[in-house]
């Protein structure tokens, strides 16, 4: 059976070009906006907390790393011992 071609409805082109025309004039009030700005202000004190967390973190991982190494070391031999008790079968 045939089909009727029926002629496709063009897409919205208006939409395009009307976030072509937005887009740049939203890229014009950030750049406005950024240059009044105060980067010291804002972001100085973000990065002062930022590194009064470093040392906790690192104290954590100071911490963790130890038991995380022992833990995998009573895993090994109790995983050692496990097999040999499974070889001999008891």
């Amino acid at each position: 059976m045939q089909e009727i071609a029926t002629p496709k409805k063009p897409k919205t082109l208006w939409k395009v070009r009307a976030i072509g025309a937005i887009v740049p004039l939203a890229g014009l009030a950030f750049a406005a906006s950024a240059a009044t700005m105060d980067l010291n202000g804002t972001i100085g004190p973000i990065l002062d907390s930022v590194v009064e967390l470093i040392p906790g973190i690192v104290n954590l991982i100071v911490a963790i790393v130890p038991a995380v190494i022992v833990l995998s070391v009573v895993g090994f031999i109790v995983a050692f011992f496990s097999r040999i008790l499974g070889m001999l079968k008891i």
